[in-house]
C-alpha cells in the first residue's frame, strides 16, 4: 500500500484526505500529519469561539461541488439547525457557528476513514512536521518529537502564518501583555480589563473576530481600529444571481482594465436593482481560468493595489456581526480610522501608539491594550515556521511572485527554486492561491485540495500501473 503524507490537518489536509480517498484508484495509506486532537478543525473552525459565525450561509460552505447542501443536511441531522436559534436570520439563511463546521468536517473525516470508494486507510498522527527532505522519489519528514516517516507522495496543506508585527515596536512594550500579537490568543483577550481603551491593528475579518469576543466577554470600553485605508467587511447581499461580467467584450488583460470593467459592470447591477455582490460573485467564479490569463506583471499590480478593495467585497461577515459593528460605530464605542502606523512603544502600565491618521498630524495616543490584526502573514519567506523554513533553504519549494504563498503549477505541484515542478510534492489551499487566484473561501479551498487530491492519484496510479 503507498504511503501519502498530508501536513496541515485543517479543513484543506482533511478534504485533501476525504477526496484522494474518494479518487484513488487503488487502496492507499493516507496519513494527515496535525498536532490538534481532530483532524478538520485547524486554525479557522479550532482556535475560535462559540460567539464566531461562518461569514456565509450555511449552503455556501460546499466541500463537494456536486453536494452543495451536504454541510446544512449534516446540520439538519445533527438537529443544530433547530437549536441554535441566533444562527437564522431575516430571508431564511443560517450562518452557523464555526465550530460547527470544524466538527461538521472531523465527522466527515472519520466516516471517510471508516468506509470510502478506494478501501484506502485514513490515519492521524498527532505530530507536528518540523522538516523534510528527499528520499529516493519519495519524502522523509521529520517531526518535532524526533520521529521519521517515510511518504511516497507529499501534501503542503498548512495555512499561512500567525500576524506579524511589521513596526519597531519598544522592548518594554515587546514584554507587555497588554500588546497582544496573535489575535486567536483568547486568553490574552479575555484579560483585557472591561473599561481598557483598545487599539486594534487592521479592521478586516480578524478584526471583526476580536471585536465580536471583546463584547462578549464584557468589555464596554472605547475600541479604535485602524488600518491604512480604514476598509471593513461589506455585509451580504443577493446570492445566486447569474450575472454576465464579460458580455462580447474580450476579458481585460490589465489591471486598470479589470477595474473600469467591474466599474461599469457594477453601476449597471445597481441600476438593474441587484446591487454589487453578484458582480464581484460572477468574478469569483471566473477566476481561477481568468487568472491565468492575465500577465505576471499585472496579477502582481491587482494583489499589490487593488488586493485590499477586493477583500473587503469578496470576504464579507454575517448579518449577525454586521449589525454590532455598524452599531459600535453609530454609537461610539467603536471608531474605524484610516492612517499609517510608525511604532509602539510605553510598558506594562500603557501603550503608546506612533501613527499617523489620514490629512492629519502625526502623533502618538495612549492606549491599554493594543491587539494585531493584520491577518495572516502569507510571505513564506517571512516564515517562522521551521518546516517550512527548511524547505525554503533546501530548494525544494519557492515563493510565489505575489509573495502570497508557494509557487506551483497549474496542477498544484510545488515549484522549487530552479524553477522545476517534481512529481511527489504538491500544495493545496491557501499557500497554492497565486496560481488561480483565490484559494481562501471554503469552495475554492477544497477545489484546490480536490485538485491536488486528483494529481496526486493520477500519480500514484501510473506508478502502480507500471
Amino acid at each position: 500500500m503507498v504511503d501519502i503524507g498530508i501536513i496541515g490537518g485543517g479543513f484543506t489536509g482533511a478534504a485533501v484526505a476525504v477526496h484522494l480517498a474518494n479518487a484513488a484508484r487503488a487502496p492507499l495509506r493516507i496519513e494527515v500529519v496535525e498536532p490538534r486532537a481532530d483532524v478538520g478543525l485547524g486554525l479557522a473552525y479550532g482556535s475560535c469561539r462559540s460567539e464566531h459565525r461562518i461569514n456565509v450561509p450555511s449552503d455556501r460552505m460546499v466541500v463537494f461541488r456536486e453536494e452543495p447542501l451536504h454541510f446544512t443536511d449534516w446540520l439538519r441531522a445533527a438537529g443544530i439547525l433547530d437549536a441554535d436559534a441566533e444562527g437564522h436570520v431575516e430571508g431564511g439563511d443560517f450562518y452557523s457557528r464555526r465550530a460547527d463546521f470544524g466538527a461538521y468536517m472531523a465527522a466527515l473525516f472519520r466516516k471517510t476513514a471508516e468506509r470510502n470508494p478506494s478501501g484506502s486507510s485514513l490515519q492521524h498522527r498527532r505530530a507536528a512536521a518540523s522538516a523534510f527532505d528527499r528520499d529516493g522519489a519519495g519524502w522523509r519528514v521529520r517531526f518535532t518529537d524526533g520521529t521519521l516517516a517515510y511518504y511516497s507522495q507529499l501534501v503542503l496543506a498548512q495555512t499561512h502564518a500567525p500576524p506579524a508585527l511589521y513596526w519597531p515596536v519598544g522592548a518594554e512594550a515587546s514584554a507587555s501583555p497588554n500588546l497582544i500579537a496573535n489575535p486567536w490568543d483568547w486568553d490574552a483577550i479575555a484579560a483585557v480589563p472591561e473599561r481598557a481603551h483598545v487599539a486594534i491593528l487592521g479592521t478586516g475579518l480578524t478584526m471583526c473576530d476580536v471585536v465580536v469576543t471583546l463584547r462578549a466577554n464584557g468589555h464596554r470600553g472605547n475600541i479604535e481600529a485602524i488600518s491604512r485605508r480604514g476598509l471593513t467587511p461589506r455585509v451580504h447581499g443577493l446570492f445566486g444571481m447569474a450575472f454576465d461580467l464579460f458580455g462580447t467584450e474580450a476579458p481585460p488583460d490589465t489591471a486598470i482594465g479589470l477595474l473600469r470593467l467591474l466599474r461599469a459592470r457594477i453601476r449597471e447591477a445597481a441600476a438593474a436593482g441587484l446591487g454589487w455582490h453578484p458582480v464581484v460573485d460572477e468574478l469569483r467564479s471566473r477566476l481561477p481560468i481568468y487568472w491565468r490569463t492575465l500577465p505576471l506583471s499585472e496579477r502582481i499590480k491587482i494583489a499589490r493595489r487593488l488586493r485590499a478593495w477586493w477583500d473587503v467585497h469578496r470576504f464579507r461577515i454575517a448579518p449577525q456581526v454586521h449589525r454590532l459593528i455598524a452599531g459600535g460605530e453609530t454609537e461610539g464605542w467603536l471608531a474605524i480610522h484610516r492612517g499609517h502606523v510608525h511604532g509602539i512603544d510605553g510598558n506594562r502600565d500603557g501603550l503608546r501608539l506612533d501613527w499617523t491618521p489620514r490629512h492629519e498630524q502625526r502623533r502618538e495616543t495612549g492606549f491599554d491594550v493594543i491587539i494585531n490584526c493584520t491577518g495572516p502573514d502569507s510571505d513564506i519567506a517571512r516564515s517562522a515556521g521551521p518546516m517550512l523554513r527548511h524547505a525554503l533553504d533546501a530548494g525544494f519549494i519557492r515563493p510565489d511572485p505575489l509573495r502570497i504563498g508557494i509557487d506551483v503549477d497549474a496542477d498544484g505541484r510545488a515549484i522549487d527554486r530552479g524553477g522545476s515542478a517534481g512529481a511527489s510534492l504538491w500544495v493545496a489551499g491557501p499557500l497554492a492561491r497565486a496560481v488561480v487566484g483565490e484559494a481562501t473561501g471554503l469552495p475554492e479551498a477544497s477545489d484546490s485540495a480536490r485538485k491536488a487530491a486528483n494529481g496526486v492519484a493520477a500519480s500514484v496510479g501510473s506508478a502502480v500501473s507500471r
